[in-house]
């Protein structure tokens, strides 16, 4: 007679070793990640190598040169009036006929005075300071977006009623942060501060504002069109004292050999999950990192003397 099979279960193996096993995974992991977040904030703002004086004006000259002849060659810009408002400035700090044509060619273009559409004056006169500019009453404001709002007050205040409200929120040091701050407020306080001059109540705002875009870009490492547009506000806000030489460094050296700069860093581009592959806007990044340089060539060399021996 045979025995009958245990109906006692088999034990099972204690399941804590391999939980263990994952917690400990998951906490390398992390430790890898801010390990690697570490050294691309080190990186971001400092660097072991010291470029020469000489070294960096030869390579801000060639920086200047072939992204002005990249932007004289596509009108494409035309359509964004805010790129054609620093193509203006850079004509106007460097007297370059190159770029004082091209200024010509968009107040001539089918961008400007369209029947219908009062903002187009001010698109402008963003790039071209004389151009007139009608009165925009309040009951306009409704159904316009942010950019028109702002920035058509910032270069005529005595022209655009806007609503208290809504300048309370232009002249706000500290309501908006990261995307708003950079790509809207900042650069509209800098179209005001170049089109009203400095003030008391503007500092009061603009320098918040600028010391809270710097801090952005001391942590954000990635050499995308923010990099570049931050460079550029900062130096447009009139703060050169809180630009880091190596934010300067490493956008030069990302230049491509046309003349352009790239709008996202190996695929990561503006928005901290937004990833794409083969997709840049070439004008967007390459005016900004061209104005940003111009304005160290023309309005801050004191800056390049200080950082550069």
């Amino acid at each position: 007679m045979t025995a009958s099979p245990s109906l006692t279960p088999a034990p099972t193996k204690p399941r804590k070793p391999l939980i263990r096993r994952l917690v400990l995974c998951c906490l390398a992991a992390f430790a890898i990640v801010v390990l690697l977040f570490g050294v691309g904030v080190l990186n971001n703002n400092y660097s072991l190598h010291r470029r020469s004086r000489a070294e960096f004006n030869a390579q801000l000259d060639r920086a200047i040169e072939t992204s002005t002849q990249w932007i004289v060659t596509h009108p494409e810009n035309y359509g964004n009036p805010p790129l054609m408002f620093m193509v203006g400035d850079m004509a106007e700090m460097s007297s370059d006929p190159r770029l004082q044509q091209y200024v010509q060619g968009y107040l001539a273009s089918n961008r400007v005075h369209l029947p219908g559409h009062p903002w187009t004056w001010y698109y402008a006169h963003w790039a071209y300071p004389p151009a007139p500019v009608p009165l925009m009453p309040r009951s306009l404001m409704q159904y316009s977006g942010w950019q028109d709002r702002w920035f058509g007050y910032a270069s005529a205040p005595d022209k655009v009623d806007l609503e208290p409200a809504d300048r309370a929120d232009l002249f706000s040091p500290t309501k908006y942060s990261w995307g708003v701050r950079l790509h809207l407020q900042l650069i509209a306080l800098d179209i005001y501060r170049r089109f009203n001059g400095p003030s008391p109540q503007l500092d009061a705002a603009i320098n918040p504002v600028t010391e809270g875009v710097a801090r952005d870009a001391f942590w954000d490492f990635r050499v995308n069109d923010s990099y570049y547009q931050r460079n550029a506000t900062i130096l447009g806000a009139g703060r050169p004292d809180l630009l880091r030489k190596r934010w300067i460094d490493r956008m030069l050296d990302a230049q491509n050999a046309d003349g352009t700069w790239n709008s996202c860093w190996y695929g990561w581009c503006r928005g901290v999950f937004e990833f794409r592959l083969n997709d840049n806007d070439f004008g967007h990044t390459t005016v900004q990192g061209a104005w940003a340089l111009y304005m160290l060539k023309y309005r801050y060399s004191d800056w390049i003397g200080q950082n550069y021996k």
